[in-house]
């Protein structure tokens, strides 16, 4: 029965498998665990190797055992622990040839973990830090170009996180949050694409709230539908959204004319 053989296959090969854990020889250790790396198989590495860190610390072979360790890690997916060993690298070897390659791959690691634009973006942070911080002190390393394309990927992802959110308020019909956090969103990312529109939705959003608003408070209010409109025309003279903020803006002024002075 063929079941019955992978089955017995399997047991022998977990019983080889615990005899090499047991095995005290950590120099035939050392080997099985380059020989089960090399192999792709990094769950059968990585114990090995996590003993051997210890037990060879300050030795001529600590270098690599930890090299392997971290990219075990790093092969799983456990990212988040990658990083880390990566990072600790340059602290026992600071002039290991590695130190540029692990300073890359603790930046790269954040990015790996970096999740789903909806979520989080602490890792992305971290990621791009990471990964300036390598530009800064290796410029002419052939990983910049690489670099600079995942902080591009990055930023791409936290403007959507930050334009989401205040479309969110815009939708919501929470007028003075949208109005405020477009506006922080054209300081943090002075290159978006739609800056035309996100101007646009502030007029809006102030008018809106403008004109929802209590009387004591319509006055500030279209001062910055005025404001924003003369932004807008500022920096969009031809603007799609002409003749619709001009027309609230005129009415803002309106407002304003008649409005009673304290």
């Amino acid at each position: 029965n063929g079941q019955v053989i992978m089955l017995n296959m399997a047991l022998l090969s977990c019983d080889s498998y615990n005899k090499i854990l047991k095995n005290p020889n950590l120099t035939f250790k050392y080997g099985k665990a380059k020989e089960f790396y090399l192999q792709g198989e990094y769950f059968k590495a990585q114990p090995l190797l996590e003993e051997l860190v210890s037990a060879y610390r300050g030795s001529e072979l600590s270098e690599s055992i930890y090299y392997y360790y971290a990219y075990c890690d790093f092969q799983m997916g456990a990212y988040l622990t990658a990083a880390y060993h990566f990072k600790q690298f340059n602290q026992p070897f600071p002039s290991s040839p590695k130190v540029e390659e692990m300073g890359f791959m603790y930046a790269y690691c954040m990015y790996m973990d970096s999740p789903t634009y909806a979520l989080d973006q602490s890792n992305s942070i971290k990621a791009i830090e990471g990964l300036q911080l390598f530009v800064n002190k290796h410029p002419n390393s052939p990983r910049v170009d690489q670099c600079n394309y995942i902080i591009e990927q990055l930023r791409d992802k936290m403007r959507l996180k930050a334009y989401e959110a205040a479309m969110l308020f815009y939708r919501m019909e929470d007028y003075r949050a949208s109005a405020v956090s477009l506006k922080q969103l054209l300081v943090e990312y002075p290159d978006l694409s739609d800056r035309e529109k996100i101007k646009w939705l502030i007029i809006e959003s102030y008018y809106k709230l403008a004109s929802n608003s209590i009387e004591s408070k319509k006055a500030n209010r279209f001062e910055q539908v005025i404001l924003a409109q003369e932004a807008l025309e500022e920096e969009f003279p031809n603007s799609v959204y002409m003749a619709q903020s001009r027309a609230m803006a005129l009415e803002a002024k309106a407002y304003l004319t008649k409005a009673p002075t304290t």
